[in-house]
C-alpha cells in the first residue's frame, strides 16, 4: 500500500493499557461493581468524547449517574485521582508505534492521531511524546466530532491539507473503519490480539501491527 497520509487511532492502535485492571482498581478503591461500572463507561462514552464536559470530574460524575450512584464530590475526586494515575503510569506504547511513525515521516508521509477520547488524553500524549512524532493530533472532545461521524476524519484531512484518496486510516474498531471508508479513506483494521475478533472485520484489511503501513 502506497500512501502519502496516514491517520491513526490512539488507544489499542498506538497505545495499550490494561482496561480490566483499571476497572478492578476502581472497584478496590470505591466498592463499585466493575461490570456495571464498565457498562456505565461504555454508555456515557459518546457524550464524554463529544466535548460536552469541561473537566474529567464532570465526566466521571456523568459515569456515576449512569451507574446509578450519587456523584459525591469525594467519590468523584477519588476516581479522578485513580484515572490520572492510570494515565500517568499504566498506559504504554506498542513496540512498533514510534518506529513506524518515524519511518513514515522519513518517507514524507504526513501523519495524524485521530482519537475518540476525553480530557485525560492530552496528558497521555504529552507523557509518551507522541505529539512530536506526528504532524497533527485530532481529539474528538476538542473538535466536537467523534468517529464514526464524518467530521473528525474531515478535520484531520483538512489539517494535513490532504484528500481522502491519498490517505489510509488505521483503527481497532470496525465501525470507525466503516466511517473512514464512507468518506473515501483506505482502511486497515488492527487486531493486536486476534483471539477475540470483533464483528465487521471482513470489510477491511486486517493487520496485526503497524508495519504493513510501510509495505
Amino acid at each position: 500500500m502506497s500512501v502519502s497520509v496516514a491517520l491513526l487511532d490512539l488507544y489499542d492502535t498506538l497505545v495499550g493499557a490494561d482496561w480490566p485492571g483499571m476497572r478492578r482498581r476502581l472497584h478496590a478503591s470505591t466498592g463499585l461493581d466493575p461490570r456495571r461500572l464498565g457498562e456505565a463507561f461504555e454508555k456515557t462514552r459518546p457524550v464524554r468524547n463529544s466535548g460536552t464536559f469541561g473537566t474529567i470530574e464532570e465526566e466521571l460524575a456523568c459515569v456515576l449517574e449512569a451507574y446509578g450512584a450519587t456523584p459525591e464530590p469525594s467519590l468523584v475526586a477519588k476516581m479522578a485521582e485513580l484515572e490520572r494515575s492510570f494515565v500517568a503510569t499504566d498506559m504504554f506504547l506498542f513496540e512498533d508505534s514510534v518506529p513506524v511513525l518515524r519511518e513514515l515521516r522519513r518517507r514524507g508521509v504526513r501523519t495524524a492521531i485521530v482519537s475518540n477520547c476525553s480530557h485525560e488524553t492530552p496528558a497521555l500524549i504529552e507523557r509518551l511524546g507522541l505529539a512530536a512524532e506526528v504532524d497533527e493530533v485530532v481529539l474528538s472532545f476538542e473538535v466536537r466530532s467523534a468517529k464514526p461521524d464524518p467530521g473528525i476524519y474531515l478535520v484531520a484531512l483538512e489539517r494535513l491539507g490532504a484528500r481522502a484518496e491519498e490517505a489510509v486510516f488505521v483503527d481497532d474498531q470496525p465501525p470507525f473503519c466503516d466511517g473512514a471508508a464512507a468518506v473515501g479513506l483506505s482502511t486497515m483494521l488492527i487486531l493486536r490480539d486476534p483471539s477475540d475478533p470483533p464483528e465487521g472485520t471482513a470489510s477491511h484489511r486486517v493487520v496485526r501491527d503497524l508495519t504493513p503501513l510501510l509495505d
